[in-house]
């Protein structure tokens, strides 16, 4: 992961958007999911049918003949990104720390410590810079988020698209290059003290614990995070495993004499106690020390529509949210985690 920047952020998205800057945005919000464009479609009274490509020629269309504003667009990405495929730490605030994010005045002389003034409340920049840059910090009396942008290239697989040359036994694979906005943030609800930083998800091998630190260190000055108190998420892990909020995938557990068993059910689907013989081995083990909750949380009206991925790891206090999700739907998880964690 390259460093963490404080840098200033690279575009103004309250000046006219350019045609470059559309084509920009159009490729951010496709890179989402579809029900949430489907949605604003909806909401714009045009047409929701059709595959994906229909939809960004509707919506290309609709920006050209002005059915559609551009920044409507813009406040469509700003909403649906940075939720969901994230590894997530979670706070508690000092009271002390708190009370004076609720006043602007003082919000204004905390981010000067760090050079940041000018990003109160700023867009968020289209264009993207190739490290985490901290480009917005979005405040009101009950809310601040610190957003850091970054640019996220990947390679989509397209085997629609595969083409085998005939006669010579060559087989070319298709892949399509992909760019989106990258999203990190510290969130922080002002009237609860409740604050996660959420870690957009990173190769496999990253050590998310020392990516923490190096977000904590650019909003030191300003936050002083390191006097807020880390959730205990081993607590959660067990408590979980107990009530009847989520579907267990996995669950590892640790003795007293540092040994580790692992609990795995047979299916993503299936619960692994709802296997006897893991029940009876689960209890006979009584209330070992938790290292791991693999869960899929249930569904929860009205919060939640369809069970989300969720894994917990007591090593370094860390949560995980898989998928894509909508705000609701994050903040309902993470309200539950941390109330399993007290």
């Amino acid at each position: 992961m390259a460093t963490v920047s404080t840098a200033l952020a690279l575009a103004d998205g309250c000046e006219p958007l350019t045609a470059t800057d559309v084509d920009r945005l159009v490729d951010y919000v496709f890179a989402h999911r579809s029900a949430a464009i489907r949605a604003f479609l909806k909401e714009e009274g045009l047409k929701v049918s059709g595959s994906k490509d229909d939809l960004r020629n509707r919506i290309r269309q609709a920006i050209a003949d002005g059915s559609i504003v551009a920044s409507g667009l813009v406040n469509l990405l700003d909403t649906i990104e940075g939720w969901g495929n994230q590894h997530i730490y979670l706070y508690q605030a000092p009271d002390g720390e708190t009370k004076i994010w609720k006043s602007e005045a003082r919000v204004r002389k905390r981010l000067q410590k760090i050079g940041q003034e000018e990003l109160l409340n700023r867009r968020r920049p289209l264009v993207l810079p190739d490290e985490p840059t901290l480009s917005a910090v979005e405040w009101t009396k009950d809310r601040v988020r610190f957003i850091w942008v970054e640019k996220r290239e990947w390679e989509l697989r397209r085997g629609d698209l595969d083409l085998a040359v005939d006669g010579n036994g060559i087989h070319f694979k298709a892949y399509e290059h992909k760019v989106a906005r990258g999203i990190t943030s510290f969130d922080w609800n002002l009237a609860t003290g409740e604050a996660a930083l959420m870690i957009q998800r990173l190769p496999s091998g990253e050590r998310y614990d020392e990516i923490r630190q190096r977000y904590e260190e650019t909003i030191e000055d300003a936050v002083h995070v390191s006097n807020f108190i880390r959730r205990d998420v081993r607590k959660a892990i067990h408590k979980i495993e107990e009530s009847k909020e989520a579907s267990k995938r996995q669950v590892a557990i640790e003795t007293q004499r540092g040994g580790r068993a692992s609990f795995t059910s047979q299916s993503r689907k299936a619960d692994v106690f709802a296997d006897p013989d893991l029940k009876k081995s689960r209890k006979a083990m009584g209330k070992t020390a938790s290292v791991l909750g693999n869960f899929y949380w249930l569904e929860a009206a009205p919060h939640l529509e369809r069970r989300l991925h969720v894994k917990l790891y007591a090593t370094d206090q860390r949560m995980a949210l898989f998928g894509e999700c909508t705000e609701a739907e994050v903040k309902y998880v993470l309200s539950r985690v941390c109330y399993h964690c007290q």
